[in-house]
């Protein structure tokens, strides 16, 4: 095995400059074009079928080791469409581990777009996406200090919501 290769400093984008990143990286998933929103924090909705999905950003700043979460809350039809473009595949062939696959990579992508190197900046990790029960990501939304969230809604409703959490008990993000 050779040398491990040095770990890039990586930070967080300026927030004013988020939605115009997350537009581009939903077309490159989804194979559409969506307009996302800054604006207030969105729970999951009770009764409706949504996936909910977090990747772990640890940041390093020169203080203790502060982990915050992208959390990527998305409807059902629309983590499905996202997993048919995704793999080429008509509804009819997605499997259910499809879609979840297909949110999981949404949620890395969404993130990873997020998050920049620079040398000069606030250090940060990007870990694995997460699928989390909706109660567990309800229990987020209660334990987390919400940066800041963007959506997108389409006129029937179908919804998709990325946050950015700074977790205050960083149990619930743990594994």
């Amino acid at each position: 095995m050779g040398a491990s290769q040095p770990i890039k400093p990586m930070y967080l984008i300026p927030k004013d400059t988020m939605a115009s990143k997350l537009a581009p990286a939903w077309a490159f998933l989804s194979g559409e074009d969506r307009l996302f929103e800054e604006g207030a924090s969105q729970p999951t909705r009770p009764g409706e079928r949504e996936h909910a999905v977090v990747l772990p950003v640890h940041l390093h700043d020169g203080l203790p080791r502060r982990l915050m979460a992208v959390g990527l809350l998305i409807d059902d039809r629309e983590a499905t469409d996202v997993a048919c473009f995704m793999f080429g595949l008509p509804q009819s062939e997605i499997s259910a581990d499809d879609v979840r696959d297909a949110c999981m990579e949404a949620c890395n992508v969404l993130g990873g777009c997020l998050v920049k190197s620079n040398d000069e900046a606030h250090t940060v990790e990007i870990g694995l996406p997460q699928e989390l029960p909706l109660e567990r990501f309800a229990e987020l939304h209660r334990h987390a200090h919400v940066s800041v969230t963007f959506s997108s809604e389409s006129d029937a409703g179908r919804r998709i919501v990325i946050t950015v959490f700074d977790a205050i008990d960083q149990r619930i993000l743990e594994s």
